[in-house]
């Protein structure tokens, strides 16, 4: 994943205890260091037992730090969860913005290669994806509130759809309706573990566009968002 902070979510056995004696690392250094393990420990036992039977006794185990460590980063086990959600989510959001970007001007286009982008990492992170998109379902209310509200960032996006031909009309609610399928269709196929999420993007791509530009022409930009 991408460099530096809380970003690094690479798996915990990447993120190894430090070496014992003289390491040459900063006191500030060794405290990043322990904060990143314990992200990665949160987002591999989370994906692999759930959020309820993952104890911060784990988390700190599986870090190879003290449980006094854990507890000089985070008040509980939520809080170290909802940093680690928060650090793949961030850098979702440059992934995307990066991917917009270089798809050019048309909205559609840049809507697939969100889509595109978003599903090929998760494809490559499948850990985190059950982290991001599963996890938060059986976790708190406060965590599923935290999840609907970091969705709810890509309402404005869509949106920008509404100005083309046959979009103006819509419903106030189709935007969030469109997100939530988007986010259903995404979880049925974790959890049943089937084939790559990549496989979904001609079906999520002319979902999310057929309100906006119509069945005929969604249906056409999925089928090239295919090929």
């Amino acid at each position: 994943m991408a460099e530096g902070g809380d970003r690094d979510l690479g798996a915990p056995g990447e993120l190894g205890p430090l070496p014992g004696g003289h390491h040459g690392l900063s006191r500030q250094q060794v405290a990043e260091s322990q904060r990143e393990r314990l992200l990665a420990a949160v987002a591999t036992l989370v994906a692999e037992r759930g959020y309820t039977a993952t104890t911060i006794t784990e988390i700190a185990k599986t870090a190879s730090v003290a449980n006094r460590v854990f507890y000089a980063n985070f008040e509980d086990k939520e809080e170290c969860y909802l940093a680690a959600f928060d650090a793949v989510a961030d850098y979702l959001r440059d992934l995307v913005s990066a991917a917009a970007t270089e798809a050019g001007e048309a909205w559609h286009e840049q809507l697939i290669a969100a889509f595109r982008v978003i599903l090929e990492f998760f494809d490559a992170e499948p850990e985190l994806a059950r982290l991001c998109l599963l996890a938060p379902f059986a976790a708190t209310p406060a965590i599923n509130a935290h999840f609907r509200e970091a969705v709810a960032v890509a309402i404005p996006y869509l949106a920008a759809g509404r100005s083309a031909d046959g979009g103006e009309e819509l419903p106030e609610s189709t935007e969030d309706s469109l997100l939530g399928g988007v986010v259903s269709q995404l979880g049925r196929r974790l959890a049943s573990e089937e084939g790559q999420l990549v496989e979904l993007l001609p079906d999520l791509t002319e979902f999310a566009l057929a309100p906006y530009l119509g069945a005929r022409r969604a249906r056409k930009l999925a089928a090239q968002a295919a090929a």
